[in-house]
């Protein structure tokens, strides 16, 4: 049994250039006797070139008219114009061979078409495989930047919500009572000491101890040295440094003394009543 075949019309690229069609244009209603050609070649392309006369209307073009769907008066001036410029020619039994047909027919066997057909599809499907993977990458690529983003930023925010060590306090964050750094950093040794002893110094509170302080010295190093004495004896309020109490108060003693023996020699040792 024979193969089935699979037929085609082709064209070639200058095919409206050609002499026969730059003629058959030119004729009246040039433009559908062309396209009628067209027909004609593709109905003849399973019958080798040959469209044949069946004998059931009085002749060929009525049969061709009625096949097509086209006025009878043009199939008839489409084949006298092909016989004319030798495109066609009539057989014996009044059917229509077209000449040309024959370089213009393109065939293979269904095996050959299933074949052709397999190669195309993989092709296609390897071509979409290869664009799938360029899509993916592109959108890994993509996913591998906005995770790293992320990520980054993630981490950005962690390290602003990390909590500070003990010990390791920013210097923006480090409160600041006096211009002197000294006297500053002893202050706060202070409420951290009366915090630590449950006696924890807030609010104005804070600003009581400063007024304190600067009443009792305006001198940087002796309000370190009442703030150390107030520490060292586990006080909670600033009094005057004991060094300097006592050194007041033999001044004044000495001063007394001083005053005793002047009013005895200006007396002669005598006091009157």
């Amino acid at each position: 049994m024979a193969g089935k075949r699979y037929y085609w019309l082709k064209l070639q690229v200058s095919f409206f250039q050609e002499l026969i069609i730059k003629q058959l244009r030119t004729l009246p209603e040039g433009d559908s006797i062309v396209l009628l050609y067209l027909k004609l070649l593709l109905k003849a392309i399973n019958t080798e070139g040959i469209i044949y006369y069946q004998n059931i209307l009085p002749s060929l073009h009525e049969e061709i008219a009625l096949d097509t769907g086209e006025k009878p008066a043009l199939v008839k001036l489409t084949i006298s114009a092909l016989c004319q410029y030798h495109a066609a020619v009539f057989l014996d039994d009044q059917s229509l061979q077209l000449l040309y047909l024959e370089d213009m027919v393109g065939s293979e066997s269904a095996s050959a078409a299933r074949v052709r057909n397999h190669r195309a599809n993989q092709k296609l499907l390897k071509e979409k495989e290869q664009a799938a993977l360029q899509c993916n990458a592109t959108v890994t690529e993509g996913n591998t930047t906005e995770i790293s983003s992320s990520t980054e930023i993630e981490n950005s925010k962690k390290e602003e919500k990390k909590p500070k060590k003990e010990g390791e306090p920013e210097i923006e964050e480090i409160p600041s009572y006096f211009a002197d750094t000294v006297l500053n950093s002893m202050f706060l040794s202070y409420l951290e000491y009366r915090k630590e002893n449950g006696k924890e110094v807030k609010g104005k509170a804070i600003g009581y101890c400063i007024d304190k302080l600067e009443s009792l010295s305006n001198s940087p190093v002796e309000q370190v040295a009442i703030i150390k004495q107030t520490i060292q004896n586990g006080w909670t309020d600033f009094f005057p440094v004991k060094e300097k109490k006592e050194k007041e108060k033999k001044s004044g003693s000495n001063v007394s003394s001083w005053l005793e023996r002047e009013k005895i020699q200006s007396t002669g040792g005598v006091f009157g009543d």
